[in-house]
């Protein structure tokens, strides 16, 4: 799987006023350093999950962003040889370390194919994925919500594996068994010739019939697309990505579901939830 969708164009209105103009995935976080240096790195949360997900085999990004805050994260990831050059005339200690850093990640970003699709008012975490179809195409594809922290992706390659090897699969969900189900869209798995497969999901149900929370990190064929455009819009007036999942459950789609375990991961999009990740991000990037 070489394709990702990363979505990024949000409001933010529970972390104003800082998200006025700047989205939540340029948040910054902390991360081990690159070289010997004991310095940790503060790198927007948006570097990170795009340099993660390269580092698993994906070159096809497309970055949903929002029009009124899209041109921070451009600007972050575009390569800007100028600022370079600036960097090496100081030629400090600092800048010879950040010059390495920066074109670590320019690299990376010239040597994989770029969308950027540009959302004039957000409506939904489906809203936002339905407005990569074009850029997808026929691929399998990744979907990764921007303003979420994963400090370990080890679990991708299982989880990449267990979709490519499932025959006639349409998705694959990332779910973690927890005791605070609100504000999650839920599933519902039983266990059929050793897999997972998910019979029914509802995004933040009144009346919630599992605990099993469903991360948003999915894995889906182009399939999702068609799902999406015969589903209604859903909690918050909004089109959900959970919503279309069940759509694609009741035409008899094959959905399987990976176990995240009780690994530690957090949706940023709330103060307390920054706060424990920039924490646990700053714990992390210590050298031992």
């Amino acid at each position: 799987m070489r394709t990702a969708v990363i979505t990024t164009g949000g409001l933010g209105t529970r972390l104003l006023t800082c998200t006025k103009s700047n989205p939540k995935a340029m948040l910054p976080l902390y991360s081990k350093s690159f070289d010997k240096n004991p310095d940790p790195l503060l790198r927007p949360l948006i570097e990170s999950i795009f340099e993660n997900l390269y580092d698993y085999g994906f070159r096809r990004f497309c970055f949903i962003v929002g029009k009124k805050t899209k041109s921070s994260i451009i600007n972050h990831l575009t390569p800007d040889q100028k600022f370079i050059e600036l960097l090496k005339k100081r030629n400090t200690s600092v800048d010879k370390r950040f010059i390495k850093i920066l074109n670590r990640v320019y690299k990376k970003f010239e040597n994989s194919e770029i969308s950027w699709v540009s959302q004039e008012t957000p409506m939904g975490f489906g809203d936002a994925l339905l407005s990569s179809k074009e850029f997808v195409g026929d691929d399998s594809f990744l979907l990764h919500a921007g303003d979420t922290y994963i400090p370990d992706y080890y679990f991708l390659k299982e989880f990449l594996s267990q979709f490519r090897n499932s025959k006639n699969i349409s998705g694959s969900l990332l779910l973690q068994k927890t005791k605070n189900i609100k504000g999650y869209g839920l599933a519902n798995v039983k266990k059929i010739k050793n897999e997972n497969i998910v019979l029914h999901v509802e995004e933040k149900p009144k009346n919630p019939k599992s605990n099993l929370a469903i991360l948003p990190i999915y894995l889906f064929k182009p399939l999702i697309f068609e799902s999406l455009k015969k589903t209604s819009k859903g909690y918050n007036n909004e089109l959900q990505v959970t919503d279309a999942v069940e759509t694609l459950i009741k035409m008899d789609n094959k959905i399987t579901s990976y176990n995240y375990g009780s690994k530690k991961w957090f949706d940023i999009g709330i103060p307390p939830n920054y706060f424990k990740a920039l924490t646990l991000s700053f714990n992390k990037s210590k050298i031992s």
